[in-house]
């Protein structure tokens, strides 16, 4: 009770701090890592930005952008530091004379699956329609996780509201 206000203090001048740090680009960075990296989250969160790259690129493809201003639009929209970097670094390789699939496959961060199915969407000439498949791919695999992590919610909010009415009987018996 004595040390609320320099407790009140110190989270207020802490989260100002960390909302300060987020906004540089080494925050952005390390908190875009910190999010792919979370066990279940991580892979959920791959999985939507592997299908906004798919997408993004198949409709701008489809509508007759050159593929270095696709990879250009398409890392503005991607919302992660590290595929953006992966994207314009891809879109540099482009640019010296590489392919899209060799440039991606540098990358680890891309899965192999997507680079294959873009090598061949180059070599048969149908990339637009190879890219709509990966975005519905991944939309779905998106839509599957967030399921998925719906049903590991519900049990365990129901064990801890059994605990929470476990431990409230026990202190009014005790």
């Amino acid at each position: 009770v004595s040390y609320g206000v320099f407790l009140l203090v110190f989270f207020i001048l802490g989260g100002f701090f960390f909302w300060r740090y987020g906004m540089t680009e080494s925050g952005k960075l390390s908190w875009d890592r910190l999010k792919l990296s979370v066990p279940y989250v991580g892979t959920l969160y791959k999985k939507l930005y592997l299908s906004r790259i798919a997408d993004n690129m198949n409709t701008m493809l489809v509508s007759g952008i050159p593929m270095v201003r696709a990879l250009e639009l398409t890392s503005a929209v991607v919302d992660n530091e590290i595929y953006k970097r992966a994207l314009l670094d891809a879109t540099e390789a482009v640019k010296g004379g590489k392919s899209v699939s060799d440039s991606l496959g540098e990358k680890k961060i891309i899965p192999g699956i997507m680079i294959q199915m873009i090598k061949v969407g180059e070599e048969s000439g149908e990339l637009g329609k190879i890219l709509k498949t990966l975005s519905d791919f991944y939309s779905r695999e998106v839509i599957n996780a967030v399921d998925t992590l719906v049903d590991l919610i519900e049990p365990t909010m129901i064990v801890l509201l059994g605990l929470g009415v476990g431990f409230l009987l026990a202190s009014v018996l005790i």
